[in-house]
């Protein structure tokens, strides 16, 4: 480049943009600083705090709902072996592992009195249901428990045959259906211990509102529930709370005296000394009678 300047010139060479420095360019081939990177990384961690736990709760209340909404699957289920058979199924045999004759199946298949391991690892028989493994699962799969009244000490046991049917019976003759009613049906309770006619008591057979049979769900920590492949659940968090050990598989049966002829039925308690997430649907022996055309004529 020539540039003149009254008589005389001054030679210039052009420079070369290629060789000219960049602060931006330089900046970019460096990479984040240190300071740079830890102001990221806490950005993230707060965002993390702020809406992780949210998004768990969130998850675990879409499982709640969708296991309430199997649990009312299953009623419907269980009301249409009422219809046809008129009496509930027995248990199948939660332990079993998958390729037994008998998974899935009630036990025994024709009613009667159930058999023991059948009660004491009592999940609902989707065999004999005639619906898959899947609908007899919770939404953390796990096999629900189905417990039926039904068993040792128990009088006029819902799964003999005709244990549902309740069409002979005469509504307007006095107590007729009260008394029949007062012989059947667990009791429900929110609370451990839970003698009869105590304010933790829910329903009863002695009030005519005995519960046919328990679905139980173990929630999200699984406490004692079956998993497909016939083994208890590893517990999966927080507790077992005392009122979860109550519902809990691999004990033995419930039965009425002294004072144990109920399943827990509570909210939702998050607090580890006491914790109890179990989702439970109980229908009454009159309600599953009824709903199944067998109640009093």
């Amino acid at each position: 480049m020539r540039v003149a300047i009254g008589t005389n010139s001054i030679q210039m060479t052009p420079m070369n943009p290629s060789t000219v420095p960049s602060t931006n360019h330089a900046r970019r081939q460096q990479g984040f600083s240190l300071v740079e990177l830890a102001m990221v990384l806490l950005v993230v961690g707060l965002l993390a705090a702020l809406f992780l736990p949210a998004t768990s709760t969130m998850m675990d209340n879409n499982r709640r709902n969708e296991t309430r909404t199997k649990l009312e699957a299953l009623e419907a289920a269980m009301t249409r072996f009422v219809m046809t058979n008129r009496r509930l199924p027995c248990p199948a045999d939660g332990s079993l592992a998958p390729g037994d004759a008998n998974q899935g199946l009630a036990l025994p298949a024709g009613g009667g009195a159930c058999t023991l391991l059948a009660r004491t690892n009592s999940v609902v028989p989707w065999r004999t249901l005639g619906i898959s493994q899947t609908d007899a699962m919770d939404a953390w799969g796990n096999l629900v428990t189905y417990r039926v009244w039904d068993g040792v000490g128990v009088v006029n046991p819902l799964t003999q045959a005709n244990g549902m049917d309740m069409s002979a019976l005469d509504p307007a003759n006095g107590t007729e259906v009260l008394d029949w009613l007062a012989t059947r049906g667990f009791r429900a309770c929110n609370d451990s211990p839970c003698d009869a006619g105590d304010a933790a008591e829910l329903a009863s057979k002695a009030n005519g509102n005995g519960v046919a049979y328990f679905l139980i769900s173990h929630g999200a920590n699984k406490v004692d529930g079956f998993n497909p492949s016939g083994t208890l659940a590893l517990v999966n968090g927080p507790g077992p709370g005392a009122l979860e050990i109550v519902n809990r598989n691999n004990q033995a049966p419930r039965t009425p005296t002294p004072n144990g002829d109920f399943y827990i039925d509570a909210d939702l308690n998050e607090n580890e000394a006491s914790y109890y997430d179990d989702i439970v649907l109980r229908p009454t022996v009159i309600k599953v009678a009824l709903d199944a055309g067998l109640g009093p004529r």
